[in-house]
């Protein structure tokens, strides 16, 4: 009787455990158990000969694709274009009254505050594995990564799912994905991981599946699939990267309201009738009992998973997300494994042929080496890991970019990467031979008429050293005249290769002035037949003009690829340039560069990094970058000030629209009149000052009105924008070059149109009359005031800060960082008797002058620091205790402890008592608080820094010494600022 009690009670125990687990798992929305009465076991009682749809064949089906049960989406065809696609389904879909979209508003289903998503029943299983609809209106689609950040399978998806592809069913264009999924079958066996092929509805693609036995973490599993891919690397040739893409869930969590990526369900009642949708054999012939086959699939634990993955213990590559990685790791650096070749891959020597890329013979080549290989061209994509970071779906987006392809039994690669090659070849003691199939071109007669500057000269030595490079040098170097020098070096016909128009004239103008080709001008047919000679020996390729020469030409990218053939001389040249060549990992550059078999290859520009993170891509087409000249650099060798002048505005945000869209952001900027009217007094003052500035926008409209504002305020006012007509801007630019210097002359533009290629030195002001974020364009904006001009002494950004914007208000930090790197400082209107630095600090330099300023404060010190940190805050208690004593008020504006979206409200409170129990004045806010400090009305440090709380390396800080700076500061925080609250002790 005892043994009986204790057997109920435990009973009992275990009732209530499992009432508590279901309800936990209800709240998040994850099923368990049953599906409308559905019994989900994991042997159902299934007869595997019959082909009817029964109670238990949808128990069986249920407990190995089993997603999200709290919503599915369901296959729609639409009648009149045949796309399909899947919507996730809702009770309340057009419900008149309720449904926004039966109203005729459009609204997505995700943002709809009436949505109530339909859960997951055995009806509609039943119905998708029947496929009584014609269409297909009853196949559903599950989404695999549960709220709670868990999953029960993982997919490799091999359908196509390109822009265009939903109308015949996501079927590939191509045979490529019968391989690959060849491959990956492969790969399973070898590690002998339980797999499942389908062949997919529309007969052209496949899903490989693999089944866990309970729920395991997204980001385990998906390690789990990466790590398996990298293993089977080792022995099975995979040439392609796209299986790092095929991986659902396609993200490690959701953000709360997301559902995530939906995969298709196989088995699909119609298309099963074709074959299609159903398990298929190595032969690619779809089972006979489709039933008996994924019941008997074997389903991973999370205990052999994680066994897997210690047991693999490989060396990770240089684009894995990783894996469990045990402590006892083998002794090889993180920076080594897998970029080590190993001898015993080759048999015999490996084979290099170099022409217009790199081709290396893989038939002596075991797969892990020609993998490796492969690696070398393929880069992560940015886009992929930043939308990851921030539980974004990936699914348009490849995980890498790779810039190789397989040709026959040639592996090839971009050209730039020869040297790496090499040094991964010599470093294994592997045996190889270059056989050089460049073009060497026609010599021609040419040389150098001028003088090159001492840094130039060093730019080009350097160069010459080479076959290939990059050639990084600031705005006003004098690339042009570098590439001048190269031409007449080497000696061999070059072609120009340009991206923007606005370069074409720079070209022409230097290599007339400081090259002399002594050859014969060619000749030409004309379309009637006749025969003529050119009239210069420099040819231009532009859109339907094309004067080439064959001896130096000029080029415009766009023009050298028309209805699928390129230019007949693309594969004559001995040497190529490009200018402005970071333009490079554009498809239509690319497409180019893959052709050029010229000798001698060298990318030039001012701005080696790219806003998307893919400069990598440069360096694999074109070498390393063999010389650097900066704009820090260039700054010091002017010997003149370059100064940054902040401007506070008083933009705000619409109430109750603190959280706008970036375009709905630059909307408000660009039509406030009081900051518009801002921004035309700080030019008139610059015209009066004897300035000549030039005012960038990012919008025409913009450009229109600050010229229509403008109109009388200088000698010339000149308004260049890409609506007008290219004759009318090759006009105004003539008229620009005719103005005396004694005349007045403001250009306005958009930055887009002047950004690249505008020479024009007089120029040593620029008013940034809409912000931008990126340092690269931050740069090349500033460039445009780098050419020496006779009297021009300094120059001058006006920044205009939209601090009242947060979106703006971070470009601004952001901006600050890219001001510092070439080499600006800040204007400082009154120089005090204090400390005499306006400068841009960051993380690890402005410590010591910020407290000098707070120990010098003689009679109040304003700090808006969003977060609190234990360090700062009482590092600030002691440092300011003296200055309290001496009567210097010390007033604290920071977040209200319930507007903290982490950590410890209790923390943040006893910190907040600190303060006030040391006589602070405590300031509250709920939403935007700024980063500042603000001494003596007169001292002001402004920036990304959170002044009482933990640095971040990539914060960046300016002081300036500015009374109207520091008023306009403060009158944002306490007059038309966020609705401030005194802080008082909780209770």
């Amino acid at each position: 009787m005892v043994e009986i009690d204790k057997l109920r009670n435990r009973l009992q125990k275990l009732d209530a455990e499992n009432a508590y687990l279901r309800k936990l798992l209800d709240n998040a929305g994850i099923g368990y158990g049953s599906i409308d009465g559905i019994d989900v076991t994991e042997k159902p009682q299934t007869h595997p000969g019959s082909n009817k749809i029964t109670y238990h064949r949808a128990q069986l089906f249920y407990s190995y694709f089993w997603g999200r049960t709290d919503v599915y989406s369901k296959r729609s065809q639409n009648k009149k274009t045949g796309k399909t696609a899947y919507y996730p389904q809702c009770d309340n879909f057009w419900r008149h009254g309720i449904c926004p979209k039966a109203s005729g508003a459009k609204v997505q289903c995700k943002d709809c505050e009436h949505r109530r998503w339909t859960k997951l029943g055995s009806t509609q299983i039943e119905n998708h594995l029947r496929g009584l609809k014609p269409d297909g209106s009853d196949v559903i689609g599950v989404y695999p990564l549960f709220p709670d950040g868990t999953c029960r399978f993982l997919v490799f998806d091999f359908d196509n799912h390109d822009t265009g592809s939903e109308g015949l069913d996501f079927a590939n264009t191509d045979d490529d994905w019968i391989s690959e999924v060849d491959a990956l079958r492969r790969i399973g066996k070898e590690n002998q991981i339980p797999m499942l092929v389908e062949r997919s509805r529309s007969g052209r693609g496949a899903h490989v599946w693999v089944f866990f036995d309970a729920p395991i973490s997204a980001t385990l599993a998906r390690r789990f699939g990466f790590t398996l891919l990298d293993r089977g690397a080792e022995s099975v040739n995979m040439t392609s990267f796209r299986f790092y893409d095929r991986l659902l869930p396609a993200q490690d969590f959701v953000n709360e309201g997301e559902l995530g990526n939906l995969i298709a369900l196989p088995l699909q009642g119609q298309a099963l009738k074709h074959g299609n949708s159903a398990f298929v054999d190595e032969n690619w012939k779809a089972y006979p009992d489709q039933w008996a086959v994924l019941q008997n699939v074997e389903k991973l634990s999370q205990s052999k998973v994680e066994a897997l993955l210690m047991q693999w213990n490989i060396a990770y590559g240089d684009l894995t997300d990783g894996g469990i990685i045990p402590e006892n790791r083998d002794n090889v650096k993180p920076w080594e494994r897998s970029r080590r070749f190993h001898a015993e891959d080759v048999s015999g020597e490996l084979s290099i042929t170099l022409a217009n890329r790199l081709y290396i013979d893989t038939t002596n080549l075991k797969p892990r080496l020609q993998n490796q290989i492969r690696r070398l061209a393929a880069i992560s994509n940015p886009i992929f890991y930043r939308n990851k970071a921030i539980g974004l779906s990936n699914y348009a987006n490849s995980r890498f970019i790779y810039l190789g392809e397989d040709d026959g039994s040639y592996i090839c690669i971009p050209r730039g990467l020869l040297e790496d090659l090499i040094e991964r070849l010599e470093d294994a003691g592997i045996v190889y031979t270059i056989t050089d199939r460049r073009v060497k071109g026609t010599t021609i007669n040419a040389s150098f008429q001028g003088e090159l500057r001492p840094i130039q000269k060093k730019a080009s030595r350097t160069l010459l050293k080479f076959d290939n490079g990059i050639l990084s040098a600031a705005t006003a170097f004098g690339k042009t005249v570098v590439g001048s020098h190269l031409i007449a070096s080497k000696q061999v016909n070059t072609l120009i290769l340009l991206e923007s128009s606005s370069l074409i004239e720079q070209w022409e103008k230097s290599l007339a002035t400081f090259l002399s080709i002594d050859e014969e001008l060619p000749e030409y047919n004309t379309k009637t037949g006749r025969i003529k000679r050119r009239k210069s020996l420099v040819g231009l390729i532009q859109g339907p003009k094309d004067t080439s020469t064959g001896i130096i030409d000029i080029a415009m990218v766009g023009s050298l690829y028309k209805k699928g053939n390129f230019h007949h001389r693309l594969k004559d040249y001995g040497m190529v340039l490009v200018d402005e060549c970071h333009h490079s990992a554009s498809e239509t550059i690319s497409r180019i560069l893959r052709e050029v078999p010229a000798k001698y290859i060298y990318g030039m520009t001012a701005t080696p990094f790219r806003s998307d993170g893919l400069q990598r891509i440069n360096e694999m087409y074109f070498g390393s970058v063999r010389f650097e000249y900066s704009a820090q650099e260039k700054a010091e060798e002017q010997g003149m000030d370059h100064l940054i002048v902040p401007r506070f505005t008083r933009t705000v945000s619409p109430h109750g629209r603190e959280k706008l869209h970036i375009n709905e952001a630059y909307d408000i900027i660009r039509t406030d009149q009081q900051r518009n009217e801002q921004i035309v007094e700080d030019i008139k003052a610059c015209v009066e000052a004897k300035r000549t500035p030039v005012v960038l926008t990012r919008y025409t409209e913009h450009a229109d009105l600050l010229c229509s504002l403008l109109e009388d305020s200088a000698d010339h006012v000149v308004l260049l924008t890409g609506h007008k007509p290219k004759k009318e801007r090759v006009e105004l630019r003539a008229h620009m070059e005719s103005v005396p210097i004694h005349e007045s002359l403001i250009l306005i533009a958009t930055g887009q149109l002047i950004g690249e290629g505008f020479d024009y030195p007089r120029l040593d002001t620029l008013i940034m009359a809409t912000p931008v974020a990126w340092k690269g364009v931050v740069e090349q904006y500033a460039g445009r005031l780098n050419r020496d001009f006779e009297g021009k002494e300094s120059v001058m950004i006006y920044d205009y800060i939209d601090a009242n914007i947060p979106v703006f208000d971070n470009m601004y930090t952001k901006r600050l960082k890219a001001y510092k790197r070439i080499g600006y400082k800040l204007y400082q209107e009154n120089p005090d008797e204090k400390q005499i630095v306006n400068a841009i600090f960051d993380a690890d330099s402005y410590g010591e002058v910020y407290e000098q300023d707070l120990s010098e404060a003689r009679i109040d010190i304003i700090i808006s620091s969003p977060t609190l940190g234990k360090y700062k805050v009482r590092r600030m208690l002691k440092l300011l205790k003296e200055r309290q004593e001496l009567g210097v008020r010390v007033t604290i504006v920071t977040w209200h402890p319930k507007a903290y979206r982490y950590g410890s409200e209790t923390h943040r409170i006893e910190l907040l008592e600190e303060l006030r129990s040391a006589g602070f004045n405590i300031e509250l806010v709920e939403e935007h608080c700024e980063r500042y400090a603000v001494i003596d009305r007169t001292i002001v440090w402004y920036g990304s820094m959170n002044l009482l709380s933990k640095d971040d390396l990539e914060d960046n800080i300016m002081r300036v010494v500015s009374r109207r700076i520091a008023s306009e500061l403060l009158e944002k925080t306490f007059i038309k600022g966020n609705q401030l609250e005194s802080y008082t002790l909780p209770l």
